[in-house]
């Protein structure tokens, strides 16, 4: 008799990530290839940064609602990489959208497409109020595919975009950092879980608000 091996929670949610990758997006591929507009990439430079500008609160959020210790060091190692010192994660990249020539001030003060602010408000959301592994499953969506991303972004800011090493120094330090973000998510989550179907659903419904911010990003030529 042969016996089917249970598939497992970590199994289930890099499924996810690979039913929904955001490198399948076109705004993706055209990045890859060097196709995608640099009125596009400037557009994403200014909506991205409020979706990167929140994430310490995001990480903030789910670490003063839980009640492990463990889940709440690993959520204050990642804030830490996050937000400490002058160059934190935002403020690369607001280094990388001077490099697009995408002045900080416009940035800061961009208005936020819809994709933008139902991002935003969702990912808040959940990390306010959805239960513990939940909330990391959200967070988990977008740090489990940022380091196959990042890789493919480089690769194309470099070869088909002109751009240097220290112009895109936000990603080459994402390449390494979400690694072992996104493997302390999975463990929180594996530790906090309660119910894998919630989870699971809550992975998808992160990745689905992913891509539509892409798809607000990619029309902003239409606009």
């Amino acid at each position: 008799m042969v016996t089917t091996p249970k598939t497992t929670l970590r199994d289930r949610l890099k499924a996810v990530l690979e039913e929904r990758s955001l490198l399948k997006h076109p705004f993706y591929r055209e990045w890859t290839a060097g196709t995608l507009s640099r009125e596009r990439l400037r557009e994403y430079a200014r909506q991205y940064y409020h979706f990167e500008a929140m994430f310490p609160r995001f990480l903030s959020a789910i670490h003063t609602r839980t009640e492990s210790p463990r889940i709440r060091q690993l959520l204050l190692d990642n804030l830490w990489d996050e937000e400490h010192g002058e160059r934190n994660h935002p403020e690369l990249w607001l280094e990388f959208a001077e490099a697009l020539g995408v002045p900080r001030s416009e940035v800061l003060n961009a208005p936020l497409r819809p994709e933008t602010r139902e991002l935003i408000d969702h990912y808040q959301r959940m990390c306010h109020e959805a239960p513990i592994a939940e909330a990391l499953a959200t967070l988990y969506a977008y740090e489990g595919q940022v380091p196959s991303i990042a890789w493919q972004k480089i690769k194309g800011l470099s070869e088909c975009y002109g751009m240097t090493p220290e112009q895109f120094e936000f990603f080459t330090v994402h390449l390494v950092a979400d690694i072992g973000h996104s493997g302390s998510e999975m463990e929180g989550i594996q530790e906090a879980c309660t119910d894998e179907d919630a989870v699971v659903r809550a992975a998808e419904a992160a990745c689905d608000r992913l891509w539509s911010f892409l798809d607000g990003c990619y029309r902003a030529e239409a606009a």
